[in-house]
């Protein structure tokens, strides 16, 4: 509830109004059958939710026995996908329910609030789907139904699509950047709505397997065993190029996407700048608040710089209390724009921590129609411009080179 409390009130608003549309939208789209609640639907309903439960199972079996990291989805989707295809609804409040109650029992450990909104954005987009299925004729498509009810099929899951990403969108959106860093990075990834199509025509699939053939829905669960391991494969990837404690990139990774960027700019003879930012007297900072608290000190300072530039500006760790940022298409002046941004912005957002901290900076700009210039180079030069904003007195800014060398922050002992 703390994690909920303290994110922005319009954030708070949209969480509300969603738990409003998840209740109201399955309840508005239903047609009731008679009886009510017939047998057959709650027993889809409970084979939907077993579904998920061995499909989790699966993935915490590939995974060593935990789900902890984050995943651009879960591949939970595919049941509420499968559920607007089967049932009445209504049936998607308690099966969404249930299995992201069950997902997060077994490991799933988002930030409460945002797990709850992620289960009433399925919902949302499940009854939404279910209505485009059964439009046309009041009743799904069927495995006989040929390419009308092909092209049907495909539109439920568009719009199943689109709704769950407009509403992560607007969640993002308004949300601070700096607490939804993962979830804009997520939807600016083609990758996942690919991954996310086939997880939901693996569930539409399953809908119409349940719906005319239930015993060959059997056949499916090696098709889930493949996309446990699809949806793993990112996270693993990521694991490979991202710092554990920051999310950023870890410098090896960010090396080769700078090097293709500066490799690209040099072609048009177009202008960048690296900058180097290091946390001042991190050391003694560790020596007061342990390393946990120096941790901290290290994730904030990555949320702050990541939140005060482009998205495409490359973030990465340098290692130990150091950033660098590649600013594609940038002039000097600029660049000393981002970097004093960047500087104030440390120390006024890090008054959160036990002590707030502060940056000294480091930057070394590349001017359009300049020979081009090897990223090495440029890194050190950045690196030069760090050690002297250090023996300025830190919490300042420098900028390499002659032309250039001034101070542009103010220095506060």
């Amino acid at each position: 509830m703390r994690e909920f409390a303290a994110a922005p009130l319009r954030a708070r608003l949209w969480v509300g109004v969603a738990v409003l549309l998840a209740l109201a939208l399955p309840a508005l789209t239903t047609t009731w059958p008679s009886p009510p609640v017939p047998v057959r639907d709650l027993l889809t309903a409970a084979a939907l939710v077993a579904g998920s439960v061995v499909s989790v199972e699966i993935g915490r079996l590939f995974e060593g026995g935990t789900v902890a990291q984050q995943r651009p989805h879960k591949a939970l989707s595919a049941w509420p996908m499968a559920a607007a295809v089967l049932l009445p609804a209504v049936y998607l409040i308690p099966v969404v329910a249930l299995i992201y109650a069950h997902a997060r029992w077994r490991g799933m450990r988002v930030t409460l609030w945002k797990w709850c909104a992620s289960a009433c954005f399925l919902m949302c987009a499940g009854a939404v789907a279910g209505l485009i299925v059964t439009a046309p004729t009041g009743a799904p498509p069927t495995l006989e139904s040929g390419a009308p009810g092909l092209l049907i099929m495909v539109a439920g899951i568009l719009s199943f699509l689109a709704v769950e990403a407009a509403m992560l969108a607007v969640a993002a959106w308004l949300n601070t950047a700096a607490d939804e860093v993962w979830l804009r990075r997520t939807l600016a990834d083609p990758a996942f709505y690919l991954t996310e199509s086939g997880v939901l025509t693996i569930g539409a699939l399953t809908g119409l397997l349940g719906a005319d053939a239930p015993w060959f829905v059997l056949l499916m669960v090696p098709a889930y065993g493949f996309l446990q391991q699809s949806v793993l494969h990112r996270p693993l990837q990521e694991r490979a190029t991202r710092d554990p404690k920051t999310g950023l990139l870890v410098f090896t990774a960010w090396q080769q996407l700078a090097a293709e960027e500066i490799r690209r700019m040099s072609a048009h003879r177009r202008s960048w700048a690296v900058i180097f930012a290091d946390i001042d007297h991190f050391r003694r900072y560790n020596e007061r608040h342990g390393h946990l608290g120096g941790d901290r000190a290290l994730e904030q300072v990555a949320r702050i710089i990541t939140g005060h530039v482009r998205p495409r500006d490359l973030i990465a760790r340098f290692g130990g209390e150091e950033f660098c940022v590649l600013l594609p298409d940038t002039l000097a002046a600029d660049a000393g724009e981002v970097a004093e941004r960047l500087r104030r912005a440390v120390a006024d957002e890090s008054t959160s921590l036990p002590e707030p901290v502060t940056v000294s900076i480091g930057v070394a700009v590349v001017a359009s129609g300049q020979t081009p210039m090897e990223l090495a180079v440029v890194l050190a030069r950045a690196d030069q411009a760090l050690y002297r904003a250090k023996l300025a007195g830190r919490n300042t800014v420098r900028i390499a080179g002659p032309a250039t060398d001034a101070d542009l922050g103010a220095h506060h002992p």
